[in-house]
């Protein structure tokens, strides 16, 4: 008679000198076997599975909590932009306010805004996640496109602002427009009868009275052109000035400067005399432009909006 196999299996503990023998038949032990590897299998899979869908969980709560920080992040960068653009439109009415001051002309609002305008463009790069996300970001991004183009256009017309003041300026100063000696006009420009000679000439330019050694002034800021001594104009300055300018001072007592001199508006260049052919002491002041002769009378404390750039 064939004896059947069958499996002991023995449990022992420290605690105890007794074992306990389980005797199982070989078929039975297989089967326990099988079940117990394919519970372990199943225990193994569904904890990694929790692991594996905890990780998800945790990684969804991280992209909630980020995105709403992104959207907090886009709101406060929106509200910035906001900002910036009110602080562009105080600019705005400062560069106005200048351009008035300066008698410059001002920039239409309407023009203003053209230079802002556009189709609003949308960006589908958040169209597949909430709706609040999707707008707000869009809006901070037009926003951030409005605001380029503003500052764009305001760098432009701030420029342009910039370069009209330096160029009033620099007219300002190089236009004379100031008296070139204190004194009374003792002869106009125009037809008159010479002192001396008696008879109708052109006189080109003012005369001013006053005694020997009175400060004679450049009218306008210029470069020394030549110095000369003549026979009727005496001890003679002429003056270049930019912007097609020329200035003329006769009849000098004692000269200050020299040929290639630059030369400020205001400064004192010579003092008044009775050099050449002169019935008394007096400084004969001429402006010319284009090399023809002007009315100096008519550039006597100009102020500087009353200076204009023209070809004349």
């Amino acid at each position: 008679m064939a004896v059947k196999k069958r499996w002991h299996i023995n449990f022992s503990s420290t605690e105890s000198s007794k074992a306990l023998n389980l005797c199982v038949s070989r078929k039975l032990g297989i089967s326990l076997s099988i079940l117990i590897s394919i519970f372990m299998l199943l225990f193994l899979g569904s904890l990694i599975y929790t692991i594996h869908n905890q990780n998800k969980i945790l990684e969804a709560h991280k992209i909630i909590k980020e995105n709403q920080i992104l959207k907090e992040k886009i709101i406060s960068f929106s509200s910035e932009i906001d900002s910036i653009l009110i602080k562009l439109k105080l600019m705005e009415e400062w560069e106005d306010e200048i351009r008035i001051d300066k008698n410059l002309k001002t920039i239409n609002k309407e023009i203003r805004d053209m230079g802002i305008g556009g189709i609003p463009h949308v960006d589908e790069s958040f169209s597949f996640f909430e709706t609040e996300l999707h707008l707000n970001y869009n809006l901070a991004l037009n926003k951030l496109n409005q605001l380029k183009s503003k500052v764009n256009f305001d760098h432009e017309t701030h420029q342009e602002l910039l370069d009209q003041v330096k160029l009033k300026e620099l007219l300002y100063q190089n236009t004379p427009s100031i008296y070139p000696a204190y004194g009374r006009i003792s002869d106009g420009y125009g037809w008159r009868i010479h002192p001396i000679t008696k008879k109708k000439v052109f006189h080109h330019g003012l005369d001013f009275g006053n005694k020997i050694g009175t400060p004679v002034y450049a009218t306008a800021d210029g470069k020394v052109k030549s110095i000369h001594k003549k026979k009727y104009m005496g001890k003679f300055i002429v003056v270049s000035h930019k912007f097609g300018y020329q200035t003329r001072y006769g009849h000098l007592y004692k000269i200050y400067v020299k040929e290639g001199d630059l030369v400020k508006r205001g400064q004192i260049i010579a003092l008044l005399g009775n050099s050449g052919r002169s019935t008394g002491p007096h400084l004969h002041y001429e402006v010319l432009r284009y090399n023809k002769h002007r009315n100096p009378y008519n550039y006597l404390n100009k102020l500087e909006d009353d200076i204009i750039l023209s070809s004349e």
